[in-house]
């Protein structure tokens, strides 16, 4: 996993929409035969906004911020079917949202901005990683994996992660969607 440079006083923190069970134990434990060890820090998860360094004094305005979002959203499906990798650019394999992109993508262009409006080092491309940073064969295999997978589910809101030196999340907040559901 990557982490930013980040300077004293700083804290990476990552917005994350949670996958339930039985996939995230699902995920979690391919991840961790594939090889990934970072699986054992890092539960399944789709990504909104990676890891980002914060200054810790601010983390209330994040959270202010982030409770603003929710009102705007409403729970959403999302499904899970298909494979795909970000190589050569990064040696990443993962799932497809087949379903939910959209609404992932509206959530991560709300999230960030105020202040989370930080410049990113890739562009938003909603996914659950399934083996990372690892040889080829591995990815191919991750990607094969993938492809049999499919999970379905209703988002009902998402979290705010504090991220470790080791790459350890650890949730610092939960947030329902608040908007009205027609």
């Amino acid at each position: 996993m990557f982490l930013p440079q980040r300077s004293p006083g700083q804290d990476w923190l990552g917005v994350v929409v949670a996958i339930p069970e039985p996939w995230v134990t699902q995920l979690t434990e391919l991840r961790l035969n594939l090889g990934d060890l970072q699986g054992s820090m890092v539960p399944a998860h789709i990504t909104i906004l990676p890891p980002t360094p914060f200054p810790s004094g601010e983390r209330p305005e994040v959270i202010r911020h982030l409770r603003e979002v929710a009102k705007h959203h409403r729970p959403f499906r999302v499904t899970l079917k298909g494979s795909g990798s970000f190589r050569p650019i990064s040696p990443v394999a993962f799932l497809n949202v087949d379903h939910g992109a959209r609404e992932c993508e509206s959530l991560a262009d709300e999230v960030r901005t105020g202040p989370l409006d930080i410049e990113q080092r890739f562009p938003y491309h909603p996914h659950v990683t399934l083996a990372q940073g690892l040889e080829d064969p591995v990815l191919d295999l991750a990607e094969d994996i993938g492809n049999t997978f499919e999970a379905s589910w209703i988002v009902p809101g998402f979290r705010l992660d504090k991220v470790d030196e080791r790459g350890m999340y650890s949730t610092m907040a939960l947030f329902d969607f608040e908007a009205a559901t027609l």
